[in-house]
């Protein structure tokens, strides 16, 4: 019928011919008559609803038509007004004039309700709204855009009144006690806005004074200096006022303020003014909608599913029924209630019948579900709908929730938004395979905690060995380092983490105070300037690079923040590709709770995550395990998506508004030798060293030939013979430089040096004994490695666990397991041989 009216319109001698074209210049004038000077587009899209409703009859019009229909009738509205006399509208339509009969109701209808003006306004909006569907895009994004762009310019605005009204006079010294080194731009900043709300305007005066007196400046500059001097006591009183009077725990925060002034951690506590009252929070505006699914299933079909999974257990001899489905994004949860007699257990093991049963990939079956008496069979949907991060900020859950560590995960199964804090999961452990969505859900937590946190709230440390997963939140005034992505440096920001969760702990004591919110109570009272302590949250995006480089390091370090870094508002988001023992130890399980499983290859990946199976059965792509501390079993939900595109429009607005501060010495921290120190402690320390300056060769071999010890062992002896400078550092395939001389090694053993009276030195003779004299082994003394220490075999060695003393002999009497065979090292006979001998054996022997 369309293309018979298109051709009626764009026939040229409608009246000649037969009856076809009398039928279509007919329709062609009616259609004219209805849509004026649109009939070819509205024919247009006649054709295109009709081939969309052909080959999909069951689904509803897609957003592209919708949005031509939209701008085909305000569109018409609008032509109407401007072509049509007011008078005879209709009449002037009817005669396919304008925008035909459409176009003249639209414009009449909106020209009575708001006159003429309002009218082109709100048809033009209409119009606008039907491009949007037909682009994808948010009606109000451009709206966004410039709403964004007068925020930047009013941001610029205001700094430079700042800078323009600043007094050029006597100002505040910058290392006043009240406001802190670290924060005298935000003290600065405070003083020149005091002054301004006050009234004295001296960059007004300044601008005028052209022609001005030096005795005006002068009076100028000392009402300046008495307009600061007056807020300076303001705020001194007020802070005296908090901390003296009130309860006992704030006149215990007053006697010890002064022991709080450790410049290392000074950042911490920086004065926010500015960030109370100019930091906004990032509308929802910047984030994307979900389009709604292009073919939402039916409860015919999900009865139907419903019947096919009774029939299949009936086949097997199980007797249920479905009483009740839910339909999540990902998954649909049929809760199945078995008959008298049934064990869940039977329902368990027909998994894979009902998966073939349902032509679905897998079945996951939860028995029983939390809190009901019914078994869940999930059942992956046929097409999944994704959860946008907007979905889930928008919801009553997110909004009404008062922590400014509310992160948002996504949806759960049956469509409840999946909302929680840091400080109720205390710790959170996410693993999943790659591509599963890990790096997207970490993405969406640093985004959820930027909509309801301002910066100095809570302050992020961001480690990404991956170099290139966080580094989109570069600019961020939330981070107080910048993102870490060595992972020496990752393991000495976590060890400052521990530093500074020592130092909190000390200004609790001092205080009389359990936790952060308690002293954020008690030392920043609503009257007080002082800021509140902020919460320090940790993400690590790939556990496993860092243990791979420092495994000792970081396992300690996390260990410790697990424990004990609750109380003090530190928080830890770990996270790995891997999960394996050897990156998910027993220790990392223990103290963090919380864990979130994606999808992952075997049950034993998932067994490591979520101490169960389960996770080996997601779909990947979000799908997700959710195990919070205290429930009984995890939550299956879809994680919600943030675009790369949402994500540097949040970070543009944020960063517009604030520069991130970072604090001192979380990555320039040095390396700590502490495990090094504790190296050359060991009993074998000096006779190892013994060893390798004899033979001229430092190598971790010679000393498990040599020595009863192991290859970890000895690797750590040669490290800190390394440390204390004896050896050179590795060359590859180069042998280790041996630094030390026969001659310098006799000085340090013997003769008082670092090593003489530690280890490997003769213990002293206790009062009333004769010392023992070293033992010494007649040892031949020909070969090329024979030397001076070929007859100081004998040097007492503490015996390692105890506090006594034995000889080099006793020691070495202990049986040594090399390569499979047992090798006695120890009492030799009187003419021992060659091979037995402590000196360096030639190539072809040791082949031999």
């Amino acid at each position: 019928m369309a293309l018979i009216v298109a051709i009626g319109i764009s026939s040229s001698k409608p009246e000649g011919g037969g009856l076809a074209i009398k039928v279509a210049a007919w329709t062609a004038r009616q259609v004219t008559a209805l849509s004026g000077s649109f009939a070819m587009f509205f024919c247009f899209m006649l054709i295109l609803t009709s081939v969309l409703k052909l080959f999909s009859p069951d689904e509803p019009l897609p957003r592209l038509a919708w949005g031509l229909w939209t701008i085909f009738v305000f569109g018409a509205g609008i032509y109407h007004d401007f072509k049509a006399p007011w008078e005879g509208t209709f009449a002037f339509a009817r005669t396919g004039g304008g925008g035909g009969i459409v176009g003249a109701s639209a414009d009449w209808f909106f020209r009575i309700a708001l006159g003429r003006v309002i009218a082109l306004i709100a048809l033009a909006l209409g119009a606008s709204s039907g491009v949007s569907l037909v682009l994808n895009r948010s009606p109000w994004l451009p709206f966004s855009y410039i709403w964004m762009g007068v925020v930047s310019l009013w941001q610029w605005f205001r700094q430079f009144v700042a800078h323009f009204f600043r007094p050029e006079g006597p100002s505040i010294d910058e290392t006043d006690p009240e406001f802190g080194t670290a924060g005298t731009a935000e003290a600065d900043d405070g003083l020149d806005l005091a002054a301004l709300l006050d009234g004295d305007t001296p960059g007004r005066r300044r601008a005028q004074a052209g022609d001005a007196s030096e005795d005006e400046a002068a009076a100028t500059s000392t009402s300046i200096a008495t307009a600061a001097a007056s807020l300076r006591e303001k705020l001194a009183r007020q802070d005296e006022a908090g901390y003296r009077t009130g309860s006992p725990e704030q006149q215990n925060l007053s006697a010890g303020q002064s022991d709080e002034s450790d410049d290392e951690f000074a950042v911490m506590e920086q004065p926010s003014l500015h960030e109370e009252l100019f930091y906004e929070f990032p509308t929802l505006d910047i984030l994307q909608k979900s389009e709604p699914p292009k073919r939402p299933r039916s409860s015919q079909d999900l009865e139907a599913r419903a019947k096919v999974i009774e029939k299949a257990l009936l086949s097997f001899g199980v007797v249920a029924k479905v009483v009740e489905y839910a339909q999540g994004p990902t998954v649909t949860r049929f809760e199945l209630q078995p008959g008298p007699g049934v064990k869940v257990a039977s329902i368990v093991n027909l998994s894979q019948d009902l998966a073939l049963a349902l032509a679905a990939p897998d079945v996951r079956i939860e028995a029983p579900i939390p809190g009901k008496s019914a078994v869940g069979i999930e059942v992956p949907n046929k097409e999944v709908s994704m959860v946008h991060l907007r979905d889930v900020l928008e919801t009553k859950e997110f909004r009404n929730s008062k922590s400014p560590l509310t992160v948002a995960f996504g949806k759960d199964i049956s469509g409840r938004p999946v909302v929680t804090t840091l400080d109720h999961t205390l710790h959170l452990l996410i693993a999943g395979a790659t591509g599963a969505g890990k790096s997207v859900c970490i993405n969406t937590l640093i985004a959820s905690i930027l909509f309801k946190a301002r910066p100095d709230q809570v302050k992020m440390v961001l480690i990404d060995p991956k170099r290139v997963e966080l580094s989109v939140w570069s600019r961020i005034p939330h981070l107080i380092a910048p993102v870490v992505s060595d992972p020496k440096k990752a393991a000495g920001a976590l060890r400052w983490a521990c530093k500074e969760m020592e130092a909190r702990y000390e200004k609790f004591t001092k205080v009389g105070t359990r936790d952060i919110d308690r002293y954020n109570q008690v030392a920043t009272p609503p009257d007080s300037a002082k800021p509140a302590m902020p919460y320090i949250v940790i993400i690590i995006d790939e556990l496993s690079d860092l243990m791979m480089v420092a495994p000792a390091e970081v396992e300690d370090a996390i260990f410790r923040l697990a424990q004990m870094a609750r109380a003090a508002g530190i928080y830890l988001v770990v996270a790995t590709q891997r999960p394996s023992v050897d990156v998910i130890t027993g220790t990392i399980k223990a103290n963090i709770p919380s864990r979130l499983a994606f999808a992952v290859a075997s049950q034993i990946d998932s067994r490591t995550i979520l101490d169960m199976a389960g996770a080996e059965k997601l779909l990947g792509r979000g799908d997700m395990l959710f195990y919070p501390i205290g429930a009984s079993k995890p939550l299956r939900a879809q994680g919600c998506y943030i675009s790369e595109r949402e994500i540097d429009e949040l970070v543009s607005f944020v960063s517009s508004q604030a520069k991130p501060q970072f604090a001192e010495g979380i990555l320039a921290q040095p390396e700590t030798v502490e495990k090094e120190s504790e190296m050359s402690d060991d009993p074998f320390f000096a006779q190892a060293l013994r060893i390798v300056v004899e033979a001229k060769q430092a190598s971790v071999s010679l000393l498990q030939r040599k020595l009863p010890i192991g290859y970890s062992r000895a690797a750590r002896l040669i490290d800190a013979m390394e440390v204390k400078g004896y050896v050179g550092p590795y060359e590859g395939s180069k042998p280790r430089e041996v630094r030390l001389t026969i001659q310098d090694y006799m000085r340090l053993f013997e003769g008082g040096g670092p090593l003489a009276g530690g280890t490997g030195s003769p213990k002293p003779a206790e009062p009333g004994k004769t010392p023992s004299a070293p033992v010494t082994t007649s040892r031949p003394s020909t070969g090329p490695s024979a030397g001076p220490l070929s007859g100081t075999l004998g040097a007492s060695t503490p015996q390692e666990g105890t506090g006594g003393t034995q000889s080099h002999d006793d020691v070495l009497s202990k049986p040594s397991f090399i390569a499979g065979r047992q090798t006695v090292i120890g009492h030799r006979p009187a003419n021992p041989p060659p091979e037995r001998t402590l000196r360096r054996e030639s190539p072809d022997r040791r082949m031999r």
